[in-house]
């Protein structure tokens, strides 16, 4: 048998393939590490800025006055002052007016708060009601507008006996 002599030559066009391949990966690879550096650093100022802007709203709320704490006693007192300065006179000088003298007041509603007042009339005629309302507004003067809300026929015992009367609802605002 006859020696077969094989000679292995060396190709080169893989080393030049292999060694395009290194210089892709490395420029990947250097870029990527570029781009990561950049936001590193960027992420390092925008953590400076957020320290340098939470120190300077903590140095804001200190030097900010403290709101007062509502203290509601301190609100009720307030609110019984108003209520005793409010003038109820006006308000009685109005309803015991000679001139409503002939009509009888059946209710009296008040809302100390708002000063809000509804006032009931007993009428023996329709046509009494424009009077009542004048008589409380002339009464009244500056002090509050009476208005005529509603006239209703008067029933006595609970709607079993009608009568003759009217029953007026006047409104108003007692400053």
């Amino acid at each position: 048998m006859r020696s077969v002599r094989i000679d292995f030559v060396e190709p080169k066009a893989w080393k030049f393939i292999w060694a395009a391949a290194a210089l892709v990966v490395l420029v990947i690879v250097g870029s990527t590490g570029g781009k990561v550096w950049q936001l590193r650093q960027q992420r390092v100022v925008l953590e400076q800025q957020l320290a340098a802007m939470n120190a300077q709203q903590m140095q804001r709320l200190a030097q900010a006055p403290e709101s007062p704490q509502d203290n509601p006693r301190a609100a009720s007192e307030a609110a019984a002052r108003r209520l005793l300065q409010r003038d109820w006179n006006r308000l009685y000088d109005a309803i015991e007016t000679p001139a409503l003298a002939k009509v009888r007041l059946v209710q009296l509603t008040m809302d100390a708060g708002s000063g809000q007042v509804v006032l009931e009339y007993e009428l023996e005629s329709m046509a009494q009601a424009a009077v009542v309302t004048r008589a409380l507004n002339d009464a009244s003067g500056q002090a509050g507008v009476w208005r005529l809300e509603r006239v209703d026929k008067s029933s006595q015992g609970g709607g079993v006996v009608e009568t003759d009367r009217f029953r007026a609802v006047l409104q108003g605002v007692i400053e």
